[in-house]
This record gives structure tokens, C-alpha cells and sequence, in this order.
């Protein structure tokens, strides 16, 4: 089996690149630069039409969207644990949070970080911008009230795919310079995951140009 993730750094891809380093089998990875438009090029529109990161290709069938990639993962490669798949309580959890990030946090972000999905008019993309930043403020609210839980990760006792998904959020925060000491139950568990080997070695990869 042949494994290929298209990525670019800065974007929701870093959740299925730890997801591929705590698997901790080879791969390929192919870096995209977004500001550069990588995306809308002819070559990576064959791959993935919708032109967004990120693409994982399994022997050639390209699976496309964070959740359906983590998903793929989770299932193929059980023995990583990246998600609680033996308990269906705490699996379906899993998923009520990451539905949460991709259709309501992601969304926020992108009013701010991408308008032009929105609106083609710059007056409008500049009205979208302000309600923009009040839902994502609000969406980090809520996820420190998620960290407050017990457990030295998100889920509880273990690292999981929501960490690693959650990991993308912080670092938009971060870009908008939010105060994130103002969630301390939540920047104690993103120190965690910072610190954890796969995520070291997806930070690295972001920062280094791949193309295999």
C-alpha cells in the first residue's frame, strides 16, 4: 500500500500529517503553497478537483477532507489508537468534536482567512471579517471548556486524532494573536501535544519543501 498526503503548512492539513507520523509508517508527502496557488494548478486539480488541501492518496484513490482522512486512518491502522474505536460512546465524542471543528470553528476562520469563499465583492469581504472574529473567539471558549476535562488529552487518558485536530485551531489563534493564556486548561494540553515526537516531525515537515 502506497500512501501520498498533499499538505500545506499552516493549514487544517497538519491534523492527518501527526495522524501519519503516529502511525509512524513511510509515506510520501507533497508540500503546497497556498499564497502561491498550488492548489488551482492543473496537476493538483486532477488529484483533488475542489482544489483544497488536504488530499491523502491510498494507491491512487484520493481521500479528501480532515475528518474522512483521520477517519480512513483510524480504521486502516487501529494499533495507532487514533481514535476510541473499541468504545462507541467515546468514538461517537470523537466525532461530535471534530464535526465541530470543520463545520463550525473552521468556518469562523475562514471568514477571516478566506473571504473569497464567500463573497467576491471586497466590501463584503471585509463586512464578513468582524462577525468573522467574534465566532471564532467564541468557538475558543468552547474548546477550553473541552480541555477542562479530566485526563492529560482532550478525549482522557490518550492522545487522539481530536488532539491533533485541535493542534490546527490553536495555531490560527495564534496567527490572529489571540491571548492564548487566557485558556489555560487548553494551552496545557496544546504544550503536551507540541512536545509529543509526531508532532515534532509533522512540524518539521511542514517547515522543510517535500515533494515525493
Amino acid at each position: 500500500m502506497t500512501l501520498k498526503l498533499y499538505f500545506a503548512p499552516g493549514s487544517s492539513s497538519l491534523a492527518p500529517l501527526v495522524a501519519l507520523e503516529e502511525i509512524d509508517l513511510p509515506y510520501a508527502a507533497h508540500r503546497l503553497d497556498l499564497a502561491a496557488g498550488d492548489q488551482r494548478k492543473p496537476e493538483y486539480l486532477k488529484v483533488n478537483p475542489r482544489g483544497r488541501v488536504p488530499t491523502l492518496v491510498v494507491d491512487g484513490q484520493p481521500v479528501t477532507e480532515v475528518l474522512a482522512i483521520l477517519t480512513y486512518l483510524a480504521h486502516r491502522y487501529p494499533h495507532s489508537e487514533l481514535l476510541p474505536l473499541a468504545d462507541p460512546l467515546k468514538l461517537a465524542k470523537a466525532y461530535e468534536v471534530m464535526s465541530w471543528f470543520a463545520s463550525t470553528v473552521h468556518v469562523a476562520f475562514a471568514q477571516i482567512a478566506r473571504p473569497e469563499r464567500y463573497a467576491d465583492d471586497e466590501a463584503v469581504k471585509a463586512a464578513l471579517a468582524t462577525p468573522g472574529e467574534a465566532r471564532f473567539a467564541r468557538t475558543l471558549t468552547d474548546i477550553e471548556r473541552l480541555a477542562q476535562g479530566p485526563g492529560p488529552w482532550l478525549l482522557g487518558e490518550s492522545f487522539s486524532a481530536v488532539d491533533a485536530y485541535a493542534l490546527v485551531i490553536w495555531r490560527w489563534a495564534e496567527r490572529r494573536q489571540i491571548d492564548t493564556t487566557s485558556y489555560p486548561a487548553w494551552s496545557a494540553k496544546a504544550a503536551r501535544a507540541f512536545a509529543r515526537p509526531s508532532v515534532v516531525r509533522a512540524l518539521r515537515k511542514e517547515a522543510i519543501p517535500v515533494t515525493a
